[in-house]
């Protein structure tokens, strides 16, 4: 299932200014030194900083905001079961930040703990039900267990809040696929490329549309994406399908080497390449 731009962002420099509280001269430049650091993206020189203005001021009230940043700057470094170590500690302090909760949810994603993560989603989404990527992900997760009523629920309240979204669309796709509703779930895939636009989302469409048997039916859409993305060895693959259906074994014979030449998928492949569905011509 994709999901996209899922970077977490931090908390900014401002909002530990925010509070009432006094602040040591060195605890702010540390701070001060890290918010620059992750500007930049340097995440590990961030949680030098970080790590230094703990330790400068342990028992500052503010410092589940660092703790969030630590655990917000390991997350994008992939480093996720230490990212986790420090939201707890964050959230220790902060039970109800959402932003903390939403973003442990994505590290216990990460880490392939989907179920905790829901709860987390479920404790951000009672304190604010319209919080935009809480219900987002609490949407994606469901569909992800197979709670698809409930998934589609959070699907139909984010729409009618934030608009269309293509990573609710794919995710609406793959549930009338599991649901063997073919039409519904290439509307969804086709709609999830016009919103993202992207070499996956029309990959994905295009093998569903095969899959489905209505190929035939989007080669007008298959001939421009290997315009625009000559170097996808899967697309060839699917033209293949179409040439092979179609009697037509030296078109076939040349998009099966472009395929290989391109390290296409090795599951497509086998699948559009394998004696029975050779005897099958495409719907």
């Amino acid at each position: 299932m994709i999901i996209r731009n899922l970077m977490i962002a931090v908390f900014s420099f401002c909002a530990l200014l925010s509070g009432a509280q006094n602040f040591n001269p060195t605890y702010l430049q540390l701070v001060d030194s890290a918010d620059m650091q992750i500007k930049k993206e340097n995440w590990a020189v961030a949680e030098t900083y970080i790590i230094k203005a703990l330790q400068s001021d342990p028992a500052n009230k503010s410092n589940y905001l660092l703790w969030a940043n630590l655990g917000m700057v390991r997350a994008n470094r992939n480093e996720h079961p230490a990212a986790l170590e420090a939201f707890d500690i964050g959230l220790a302090s902060a039970p109800n930040s959402t932003s903390l909760l939403t973003a442990r949810a994505m590290s216990l994603l990460a880490v392939g703990q989907p179920g905790e993560a829901l709860k987390d989603l479920d404790k951000a989404l009672r304190t604010d039900s319209t919080l935009r990527k809480p219900l987002k992900l609490h949407g994606v997760v469901q569909a992800g267990l197979r709670k698809y009523d409930g998934a589609i629920k959070d699907f139909d309240r984010y729409e009618a809040i934030f608009g269309d979204d293509a990573d609710i669309q794919s995710a609406r796709g793959d549930i009338a696929t599991s649901r063997q509703q073919p039409e519904e779930a290439l509307r969804h895939y086709k709609k999830t490329f016009e919103l993202a636009g992207d070499e996956e989302s029309l990959e994905k469409f295009l093998r569903a549309a095969y899959l489905f048997g209505h190929l035939e039916d989007e080669e007008e859409t298959l001939r421009s994406a290997l315009i625009t993305f000559p170097r996808n060895g899967n697309l060839y693959l699917l033209r293949a399908a179409l040439n092979r259906a179609r009697y037509q074994t030296q078109a076939m014979e040349s998009d099966l080497k472009m395929a290989r030449d391109l390290k296409a998928d090795k599951t497509l492949t086998e699948l559009i390449t394998s004696k029975e569905n050779q005897t099958k011509p495409a719907k």
